[in-house]
C-alpha cells in the first residue's frame, strides 16, 4: 500500500484527488491537510457522495502532523507560492512529492517572478521536478522524487497538439482559444467568479497574461517570442475544458497522416481517446472522466487544420492525471483507482 497525503484536500482539485485515492486498491490515506491557516472538515461532509465511506478527517496543514502520518508520497494542491516552500522540506525527508500547482512547471527560474509573482525559493529543483503529461512520459516517471503536474489548459493542448508539432510550419501561427469551467480557478470569494456574474455570459481574460502560457511554450518547444496567441476564455460551467487550435502545416496534411500520427503517440494510452478524422470533440463526453477527447477537421487543402480537445479541467486536468502520476511513480499500473 501506498500512504498519500493530501494538502488543499478541501479544493475542488484536493477533494476529486481525496475522491480517487479512497477508492483506489492500492493506497492509504495518511492524512488529510486544508491549506495552511485554512478550516478543517469531518470526511463525510468533504465527501457525501462516497456513501459513508471512512477516511481522515481534513485538519489545518501542519508539517509536524503531516510527517507524523509517515506518508510515502503527498499530493500537494496548495497555490503555488505554498507548494514552492513546502515541497522542498517534504522531499528532504524521503517524501514523494505530486504537486498540482504550478511551481514547479517552469524550467526558467527567472519566469517566476514575471509569471507568477514571486521568486523562486528553490531553483535547483526545477530541472529534477518530472513534468508530468503522463502520456508522454518515459522512465524518467518511474521513482521520480518530484512530479510537476501539468495545467489544466496545456494538458487540454499538450495532448492535442503534441503530435502535430513536426508538421506545423514555423512561420506560421499558432492560434488558441480555450475555455473552461469556473471551478479551474479554484474556491475564492471574488464577485467575477460569482454565478450570478456568469450564468447566461462567456467572456475572455488573461489575453497575453495566463501564467500557463509559458508552460505550453515550453513543452511544445516554442521560443518566447514564437507566434503562439492563447485565449482563454470562462463558460457558465461548473468543470470542464474545450480547447480549439488553429494550425498551420508545412505541406498538406491528410487525415490519414493525422490519424497515424495520433495512433502512434496514443496507442495503449486509455485516458486519451482520439475520434475519427471530421468528428470533434463534446464537454459532456469527458466531464466527471479521467479521460481526454481530441479530434480535427482539415482546412484549405490539407494545409491548415482547427484541433480541437476536451477534458474535465479538475480530473484530466488535475486530480486523476496526478493519479496517473503517482501510480507511475510507484510502479503501479496506470490506470489503477481510475478505471
Amino acid at each position: 500500500m501506498i500512504r498519500v497525503s493530501v494538502v488543499g484536500a478541501a479544493g475542488y482539485s484536493g477533494a476529486e484527488a481525496v475522491r480517487l485515492l479512497s477508492r483506489h486498491p492500492g493506497v492509504e490515506l495518511a492524512g488529510l491537510f486544508g491549506s495552511p491557516g485554512g478550516k478543517g472538515a469531518l470526511f463525510q461532509d468533504l465527501h457525501p457522495d462516497l456513501g459513508g465511506a471512512s477516511g481522515p478527517d481534513v485538519v489545518p496543514f501542519s508539517e509536524e502532523v503531516l510527517l507524523s502520518g509517515r506518508p510515502d508520497a503527498a499530493i500537494l494542491a496548495t497555490p503555488n507560492e505554498v507548494s514552492a516552500e513546502v515541497a522542498p522540506r517534504l522531499l528532504a525527508t524521503g517524501i514523494r512529492v505530486i504537486d498540482v500547482s504550478g511551481a514547479f512547471r517552469l524550467k526558467d527560474a527567472s519566469l517566476y517572478p514575471a509569471w507568477y509573482g514571486f521568486t523562486h525559493p528553490a531553483p535547483s529543483l526545477l530541472a529534477e521536478a518530472v513534468y508530468g503529461l503522463t502520456e508522454w512520459c518515459g522512465d524518467e516517471l518511474e521513482g521520480a522524487r518530484l512530479v510537476a503536474n501539468p495545467g489544466c489548459y496545456p494538458t487540454s493542448v499538450l495532448v492535442a497538439l503534441k503530435p502535430l508539432a513536426a508538421l506545423l510550419d514555423p512561420s506560421q501561427p499558432v492560434l488558441v482559444t480555450s475555455a473552461s469551467g469556473v471551478s479551474g480557478a479554484g474556491k475564492k470569494a471574488d464577485l467575477a467568479y460569482s454565478f450570478c456574474e456568469l450564468a447566461g455570459s462567456y467572456k475572455a481574460y488573461g489575453v497575453g497574461t495566463h501564467r500557463h502560457e509559458p508552460e505550453m511554450r515550453q513543452e511544445l518547444g516554442f521560443a518566447s517570442d514564437a507566434a503562439f496567441t492563447f485565449v482563454p476564455h470562462l463558460l457558465p460551467l461548473v468543470r470542464g475544458i474545450l480547447s480549439t487550435i488553429h494550425v498551420t502545416f508545412d505541406a498538406a496534411a491528410t487525415d490519414a497522416a493525422i490519424a497515424e500520427r495520433y495512433a502512434a503517440a496514443y496507442a495503449g494510452k486509455p485516458f486519451v481517446k482520439v475520434l475519427p478524422a471530421g468528428r470533434l470533440p463534446d464537454l459532456k463526453e469527458v466531464v466527471v472522466t479521467p479521460r481526454a477527447h481530441v479530434g480535427w477537421k482539415l482546412l484549405a487543402g490539407g494545409r491548415r487544420a482547427v484541433v480541437v480537445s476536451a477534458i474535465d479541467n479538475l480530473l484530466k486536468g488535475a486530480a486523476s492525471q496526478a493519479v496517473q502520476n503517482l501510480n507511475r511513480v510507484f510502479g503501479r499500473t496506470e490506470t489503477e483507482g481510475l478505471l
